[in-house]
């Protein structure tokens, strides 16, 4: 009997690939293949040659090392390696990722990026229902990305799919994302002058911090690929705090529920 089953690749097994992987088995819909030097997987990339569709979900310093193998593979005289493959990655920021898998002519590249993830890190920390109801976003969609789509909304359970282009993505998640990281680092840092403090940090303070406690090489990386866009939310944020700490009165209500408002 013929395997009928969508082969699919999941490269790297943190967090997000670890939490695809927990998933996409409990479905029985698919047959997996692994990469993982840190799980003791077997596989190697290449042995995902012929797969339907690849996840990158490693550190992505590492995913531009694996999109230029990739791209080594398939350059190889009648090469047969990811022919009809789609391949995706779940970095944080989509720019540079996208212009190098351009720069190296791989035509079956869509940049993903799935808006969940905890503070905690490693495969031991995965867990299938990490992806409930959250926003996935991609940034191509069309007849080649069925399979994508359909997997990321029916198996792997996302609220919806974004398609967005990869600058847009990067400005947006400055201000949603990243800067909240600096934040975050920001605010345990400031314990430092203000030691005394530490004697009274309830709830507030811990969910504000709680970014700071994350991944330190993916807030690294983060921080580095998107640095000018955080520089530049940051700005905006700095000049709006500046602007209501001046306000008073009544008028330093209305703007408080005004925010509320935009955060509904």
């Amino acid at each position: 009997m013929t395997n009928t089953k969508a082969k699919i690749g999941i490269v790297g097994l943190g967090l997000i690939g670890g939490s695809i992987e927990k998933c996409l088995t409990n479905t029985c819909k698919y047959e997996i293949l692994t990469v993982s030097a840190s799980q003791g997987r077997q596989h190697k990339l290449e042995d995902l040659k012929d797969c339907d569709l690849v996840f990158l979900c490693g550190p992505q310093g590492v995913i531009y090392k694996q999109l230029e193998e990739i791209a080594s593979l398939q350059a190889q005289p009648e090469s047969e390696f990811f022919q009809n493959t789609i391949i995706t990655d779940v970095g944080s920021t989509k720019q540079k990722i996208c212009e190098r898998a351009e720069e190296l002519g791989l035509k079956n590249f869509v940049g993903g990026h799935p808006m969940a993830g905890t503070e905690e890190q490693g495969y031991d920390a995965s867990f299938p229902e990490l992806f409930g109801g959250c926003t996935w976003v991609l940034t191509e969609q069309s007849a080649r990305t069925r399979l994508l789509e359909e997997l990321i909304i029916i198996d792997l359970g996302a609220g919806n799919i974004e398609i967005i282009d990869p600058v847009t993505h990067d400005k947006a998640v400055a201000a949603i994302s990243h800067v909240p990281l600096v934040l975050s680092i920001g605010l345990g840092n400031l314990l430092s002058e203000v030691p005394q403090a530490k004697k009274f940090i309830g709830p507030g303070f811990k969910g504000m911090a709680r970014l700071a406690k994350g991944n330190q090489t993916l807030g690294k990386e983060i921080i580095t690929a998107n640095r000018g866009n955080i520089k530049e939310v940051w700005k905006i944020y700095r000049n709006y705090v500046d602007s209501f700490l001046d306000i008073a009165g009544d008028n330093l209500i209305e703007e408080i529920e005004e925010v509320k408002t935009v955060l509904q």
